[in-house]
């Protein structure tokens, strides 16, 4: 598969705030372009930190974010926010637009033409599971959660962003809801490629969906690789004790996702 996505670098990113909080530590990782990248450890620990200094909705006090070897600081933030997607876990659409309103927010914002957008907004509506002939027209308060997630979803891929930032995107959810809506984004990750970045406090999410896990913990990167690689060789007894005690069963899991592993069900 072609990947479309971009290449985001942390170098040395630190966050610290007018009161002494130091949100972020000398934080440096390399997501490689077309990779999941799930950001996960304890509440506080600088997760989101770290996601919103890619979209400079948080400034780093010191070192560098690049996005395909550019400084995110390089060029005005506006136009770096409309090339990046971003979903949280409240959506955040606009209540007095539709949902193909709503999808349709950033292009248009972008000039495209109107005939390029309403093609584009019935391609996402179909690509998220939402029949435009049903969906369009509908307003954010005639949706059910799992629907608002999908709008927001297809909001965030409207302009064909090569990286996304997903902030507790499904946290909202019921688990069944939240397990078909992880698998349908990974579906839709796998015809499209883009980067993402993937906060959750849940590592079994991170396990799921994440081609590769940063672990921080109190503003600093505790270990980062791919899913097996935590779960089959932890760096320290705070990443095998958060990953659990069920580790291997997980790894298990990983193995035959990946189709490593020959496992009866």
């Amino acid at each position: 598969m072609p990947q479309r996505g971009a290449t985001v670098e942390y170098r040395g990113v630190c966050k610290r705030y007018a009161d002494g909080t130091v949100a972020l530590d000398d934080l440096s990782l390399t997501v490689p372009a077309g990779a999941i990248c799930a950001l996960v450890g304890p509440s506080g620990g600088g997760k989101t930190t770290a996601l919103k200094c890619v979209n400079r909705l948080i400034e780093a006090t010191s070192g560098t974010v690049l996005i395909d070897g550019r400084d995110v600081r390089d060029g005005d933030v506006v136009a770096l926010r409309r090339r990046i997607g971003y979903v949280i876990q409240q959506v955040g659409l606009f209540p007095h637009y539709t949902t193909a309103q709503n999808v349709a927010t950033v292009p248009e914002l972008l000039g495209w033409e109107s005939g390029r957008v309403h093609a584009r907004v019935t391609e996402l509506l179909d690509l998220v599971g939402l029949d435009p002939a049903r969906y369009a027209a509908r307003y954010p308060a005639q949706l059910s959660g799992g629907e608002r997630q999908r709008v927001g979803v297809a909001r965030a891929l409207a302009a064909e962003p090569p990286v996304m930032l997903m902030d507790e995107p499904f946290a909202a959810v019921d688990p069944i809801v939240r397990e078909r809506l992880q698998d349908e984004f990974l579906q839709i990750h796998d015809r499209i490629g883009m980067t993402v970045l993937f906060v959750t406090h849940d590592v079994d999410e991170a396990i799921k969906v994440g081609d590769r896990i940063a672990l921080i913990r109190g503003g600093k990167l505790v270990q980062y690789g791919p899913p097996d690689e935590l779960l089959a060789r932890p760096a320290d007894a705070f990443v095998r004790e958060f990953v659990g005690l069920d580790r291997w069963r997980k790894r298990l899991d990983v193995l035959a996702a990946a189709g490593l592993l020959d496992r009866p069900r």
